[in-house]
């Protein structure tokens, strides 16, 4: 496959050219324009495909729908939204149905599914989290981190849990150490966590955070919290809801500026009700309502999940940020996470002999084409 006359953003500059895609891998990537028959791509941007490493659901679908055919149908769903791979999130559930849960989505790992986009495994967001931090997560079911419970969810789950949420003050340290040797990102939310505290499991090896600002101890003078942590420290890489819900535009702007490209990954955090109608929907147990990308808590109100999708996530962010490079985009919505995932050796950037993830698109940031292992799964009417 030729993609020609294209703006191709590359991981430190941006070429015009075409590119040539042989079975699954980038095969050359190649400045001016060529004679070989190819699609035309007419000046839209290729950049790499996008990686959510934090996504409940969306089309009726989510972790806790539960079975192998919802899974691949939301694999199938997501590459819409230019989307190539991603972390399925999963909500605090009773350890019976999470064991239900991984079994089921055991399968769908075993499957290698071609026809959507790549599930890299589960985000485990919940239980081991605080309840003074809870959001939208069901009060009966919490509990500390334990190790215990955590290996039975591994075992179920076919080894599949790539990153977990979890309060580090609810344990001694043991349990960010587990994590870290069974290859697990420990990722630090939903906690009333304070800044001093967070040193002993920084120096264990935290470096990821959950959704910054949300579900988490924050900023001020007198009690500074996880979201001050998180920004100080700048080899943390910080999950970010761009959807403009859950943190303000001029917040986003303040965001980059100090934490920069380089420790920020966009996230959607949606839940099933993302690209279905206004009304009312379940996270989990509890009850919410969608109102156009905004999902809450039908009971209090409070934010549960979000209804946006990624690529609105992209244009959101990128709309905030004052001379926002396409260089510094990718970083934000592929790199840095393919890094953190350990998957940067195969994909995540354009490069020669990389798998061909790419996203196409056009100048107003709206996906055109999704291209998975070198297929198109996605074109737009």
């Amino acid at each position: 496959m030729i993609l020609k006359n294209a703006k191709i953003v590359l991981e430190n500059n941006i070429i015009i050219g075409w590119l040539e895609i042989e079975n699954n891998i980038i095969k050359s990537i190649n400045e001016g324009s060529t004679d070989l028959d190819g699609i035309n791509l007419n000046e839209n941007w290729i950049l790499p495909g996008f990686i959510d490493c934090h996504v409940h659901g969306g089309y009726g679908v989510d972790f806790e729908t539960g079975s192998l055919e919802s899974y691949k149908l939301f694999s199938n769903k997501v590459v819409r939204e230019g989307i190539t791979s991603y972390v399925q999130g999963s909500v605090t559930n009773s350890l019976e149905s999470n064991l239900m849960f991984m079994s089921e989505f055991k399968k769908f790992m075993n499957l290698n599914y071609k026809d959507g986009a790549k599930c890299l495994g589960i985000h485990l967001e919940g239980p081991f989290i605080s309840p003074d931090k809870k959001g939208a997560h069901e009060l009966s079911l919490l509990e500390k981190p334990n190790i215990q419970t955590l290996q039975k969810l591994i075992e179920a789950s076919g080894n599949n849990i790539k990153i977990v949420t979890y309060a580090p003050d609810l344990q001694d340290g043991s349990f960010t150490k587990y994590m870290l040797e069974n290859n697990i990102i420990p990722s630090v939310g939903h906690t009333n966590i304070s800044f001093s505290d967070c040193e002993r499991d920084y120096e264990i090896g935290f470096r990821h955070i959950t959704h910054l600002f949300n579900g988490m101890s924050g900023v001020s003078q007198y009690e500074p919290g996880l979201a001050m942590f998180s920004l100080y420290k700048d080899d943390i890489l910080c999950e970010v809801i761009s959807d403009g819900i859950h943190i303000n535009p001029d917040t986003l702007k303040f965001i980059y500026k100090v934490k920069g490209p380089n420790s920020i990954c966009i996230i959607t955090d949606a839940m099933n009700a993302k690209g279905l109608d206004d009304g009312e929907y379940k996270l989990g147990n509890l009850e919410v309502i969608k109102k156009g990308m905004k999902v809450s808590l039908k009971s209090s109100g409070v934010l549960a999940g979000a209804g946006a999708t990624y690529d609105h996530n992209v244009r959101t962010f990128y709309s905030a940020i004052d001379n926002l490079s396409m260089t510094n985009l990718i970083k934000m919505t592929s790199i840095n996470i393919a890094k953190q995932l350990n998957i940067f050796d195969k994909t995540g950037s354009i490069e020669v002999n990389k798998i061909a993830d790419l996203v196409i698109l056009d100048q107003n940031l709206n996906v055109k084409k999704t291209i998975v292992e070198g297929k198109i799964l996605y074109e737009s009417k």
